[in-house]
């Protein structure tokens, strides 16, 4: 890491890792594999039926503020209602794996719709989307492999 201080378990210690939190710093938490937010608002949102995810993969220079911006947006009912972001416990040298769920993979206008206000929060880059049974059937994949529902 940076010279940043790091919270928790290191790495080869799952046992005290838990799966996820709701507070801290992806490149600080160590004591979990990810950081999730949700939004906690009154407005109805369209329940889940066949959830799935953008997926975004941030430098960890970058990490911090990226995250804290989409948390906001989540929070603040701009996106879905989750989101979540790997941590330094999980990160891969020094990149991160930033998640922006969708209710239902099957609505393209809504996942196009969700991947274009992240165009607007500045994720510019070409990125892929896929379903959460796909991540259930051990499919990992990135822009380039095929895999991907959606690519945008």
């Amino acid at each position: 890491m940076t010279g940043k201080k790091s919270y928790g378990a290191k790495k080869g210690h799952e046992s005290e890792v838990v799966q996820s939190i709701e507070q801290g710093n992806p490149s600080e938490v160590a004591h979990a594999a990810f950081i999730v937010a949700n939004y906690k608002g009154t407005i109805p949102k369209q329940k889940p039926k066949r959830v799935g995810k953008w997926l975004f993969f941030v430098a960890e220079r970058f990490v911090d503020d990226t995250w804290k911006n989409v948390k906001q947006a989540v929070e603040d009912g701009k996106l879905w209602t989750t989101a979540k972001v790997s941590t330094a416990w999980r990160s891969k040298g020094g990149t991160y794996v930033l998640c922006v769920y969708t209710y239902d993979c099957d609505d393209e206008k809504d996942v196009m719709s969700i991947r274009n206000y992240l165009r607007e929060m500045g994720f510019k880059r070409p990125t892929s989307y896929k379903s959460d049974n796909q991540t259930l059937s051990g499919v990992y994949s990135d822009v380039s492999s095929g895999f991907a529902m959606y690519k945008a």
